[in-house]
């Protein structure tokens, strides 16, 4: 009998191994022994407290061109393998309804102790706000793509503390999986592939750059939106390894949600510093980041640079806009009198670039799920702009191809309910011996489109670095 086509609840049991991190156990260490298709590692930098590693999951749901479709990759719980198969027209997200087949009644020591995990893409989030896109998709990709996973490996760099966790139906089978663990992270690690990055290059030149960003501020002034993120596309010929590319990324510019996902046609490399949503029992809150500036050359010019980015108004007035609708958007689904601004234009340090972020928390309503949570913030608002749905329709005029990955978003939804989903910013699109990536801002009435332009070439610079 298929998964989703029981309609009675599976109890399932948890069992977790704890262990001291050792010398040379880091997340990147053991997804080395345990990649493959459908890995996925979900890594916090120097920034979070948790990393994770889940792999082999017991099935995968996906959308592709309006068709949903499942595969059960493993035996679990008397379904047996099957190949894919589409699910009705009408189940456009099939992802909780898989989880709430289980029932786990346990403690964990982590967030995420297994449950689904993936991305789901920007043009996917145009359906939540009513935009019928009309641009190109020259790099067509799932709408988004899940592993349910039944193992994960959890790391608590708070407390150097590392966790094999494992689901199953008896205390038993969730024993033999944890044995089967602890071979998995002693596998071989797998020989890098060698290969080569040429032709990198942008989808529009300067100049359309800044006149398309011209073209946004008459907008503005006609008073269509309030701000548009608008961004260009770099694209060239890679046979780099990703895994390789994501190591060399992570290791240079570390952020608190980065990812790296192995699916069979494609990789998504991403060390994101922006946080979409994060739900922790009716506990939500949303880390909107708007205001960048390039990094100095040493700590004085750091600190001016900081000064300055603090000091401009525009930035401000930017943030501020996006953290009304956050607020607005986390106000459709959260009690009444509950949201509020925990923290307003924080600044945050990264390789190449300072940032500006805010924090929006309110108590999720108890009538409400996590998809109405979801569908209330995605696509965020500070990569799209205000109002929402115009500032879309916007874009979708003025880029020439579908976003995919980037401005998605990335993150778990654990068996109990917990999840962590980021904005897919710092992402590189690994696909057909081609990478992909892109670098946007915010565009504003007081916008300076020559500058608008640069700040993009200084959000890519890591990503170009790392491709040479």
């Amino acid at each position: 009998m298929f998964i989703l086509k029981t309609n009675v609840s599976k109890f399932i049991r948890l069992e977790y191994r704890r262990k001291p991190i050792q010398e040379g156990q880091s997340p990147q260490a053991l997804f080395d022994h345990v990649q493959g298709e459908y890995a996925c590692l979900l890594e916090s930098g120097k920034h979070g407290r948790y990393s994770y590693v889940a792999y082999d999951p017991f099935a995968v749901l996906w959308m592709q061109d309006e068709v949903v479709q499942v595969s059960q990759l493993k035996d679990f719980f008397g379904a047996t393998r099957s190949k894919a198969q589409i699910l009705e027209r009408g189940e456009v997200w099939p992802v909780l309804e898989m989880l709430d087949r289980f029932e786990l009644k346990a403690q964990s020591p982590v967030p995420f102790c297994g449950g689904a995990a993936g991305y789901v893409s920007y043009d996917f989030g145009c359906r939540f706000v009513g935009v019928e896109q009309k641009v190109f998709d020259d790099a067509p990709i799932p709408s988004y793509v899940f592993g349910v996973y039944d193992k994960v490996i959890a790391f608590d760099h708070e407390k150097d503390e590392m966790f094999f966790l494992a689901i199953a139906e008896t205390d038993v089978a969730a024993q033999r999986k944890l044995d089967e663990i602890e071979k998995d992270v002693e596998r071989p690690v797998p020989f890098a592939r060698k290969g080569s990055m040429s032709g990198l290059k942008s989808n529009v030149s300067q100049e359309t750059y800044v006149r398309k960003v011209q073209k946004v501020q008459k907008y503005l002034k006609e008073g269509d939106t309030y701000q548009v993120n608008y961004s260009q596309r770099f694209s060239g010929d890679c046979t780099l390894d990703p895994w390789v590319v994501y190591k060399r990324l992570a290791k240079q510019n570390p952020s608190p949600f980065a990812c790296y996902f192995d699916y069979p046609d494609f990789q998504i490399v991403s060390c994101s510093p922006e946080l979409l949503m994060r739900k922790r029992g009716i506990e939500v809150e949303s880390w909107p980041i708007k205001g960048t500036i390039g990094r100095g050359r040493n700590l004085e010019e750091d600190q001016k640079r900081a000064d300055e980015l603090l000091g401009s108004k525009k930035d401000d007035a930017e943030l501020s806009m996006i953290v009304d609708l956050v607020r607005n958007d986390l106000g459709k689904v959260c009690e009444v009198g509950s949201v509020e601004v925990k923290v307003h234009r924080d600044v945050e340090h990264y390789s190449h670039v300072i940032h500006t972020v805010s924090r929006v928390s309110g108590k999720l309503d108890k009538k409400r799920t996590f998809y109405d949570l979801f569908a209330a913030l995605f696509p965020g608002g500070s990569i799209t702009g205000c109002p929402k749905k115009r500032t879309m329709e916007i874009i979708d005029e003025l880029e020439d191809f579908k976003r995919g990955v980037y401005t998605g978003s990335a993150g778990f939804i654990s068996f109990l309910g917990e999840s962590d989903f980021n904005i897919l910013i710092r992402t590189m699109l690994h696909k057909d011996g081609k990478v992909h990536f892109h670098a946007g801002g915010g565009i504003v009435i007081d916008s300076d489109p020559e500058k608008e332009y640069q700040e993009t070439l200084d959000k890519i610079e890591a990503l170009r670095a790392v491709l040479d």
